[in-house]
């Protein structure tokens, strides 16, 4: 009697010769992508100013601390083209700031990042261009640099739909 001979398979067809060949190459191509996109691409996240942020904390507390004292709170609206901001606090002795800046900063974007600038167009009323295409969600400074004071939150902003600062 003669033995059968079972057909022999070539080894790029065997199933266990893909697995044990297959995860490790797949792990190594996926680890090349990885490295390109890492040395390819910004880290936005870290601050380019580290050290002067550092240094610069205890000015921000004080910022802060300021708009606290002075009670100052904010509603601030936005549409298609404007932002349209109304202020109350206690400025007694100080006139109300001519213009207040506005920060609108991406999370984790920076070239996202927008200053709006607000002018002051009656007692408590602000207006400025709004060049952020609306829906997003944002961190919103207001700021008055010539007064020393600054509000902030993060917020989902949407068309005529009004955001609340207020100094905490």
């Amino acid at each position: 009697m003669k033995a059968e001979r079972e057909p022999v398979t070539p080894f790029y067809k065997e199933p266990m010769v893909l697995l044990v060949a297959g995860i490790p190459l797949l792990a190594v191509i996926w680890g090349f992508v990885m490295l390109n996109l890492a040395l390819g691409s910004k880290d936005s996240l870290v601050s380019d100013s580290y050290y002067k942020d550092g240094v610069s904390f205890t000015e921000n507390v004080e910022v802060d601390a300021k708009a606290t004292a002075l009670n100052i709170q904010a509603e601030l609206t936005f549409n298609s083209s404007d932002a349209v901001l109304q202020l109350s606090g206690d400025f007694s002795g100080e006139a109300e700031p001519a213009s207040l800046q506005l920060k609108l900063i991406h999370p984790t974007l920076q070239e996202q990042d927008l200053d709006v600038f607000l002018q002051r167009i009656g007692p408590g009323q602000y207006a400025g261009v709004n060049e952020l295409v609306l829906p997003q969600r944002r961190h919103i400074w207001l700021q008055s640099p010539e007064q020393g004071w600054r509000v902030r939150t993060t917020d989902f902003i949407q068309a005529n739909k009004a955001v609340i600062l207020s100094a905490q």
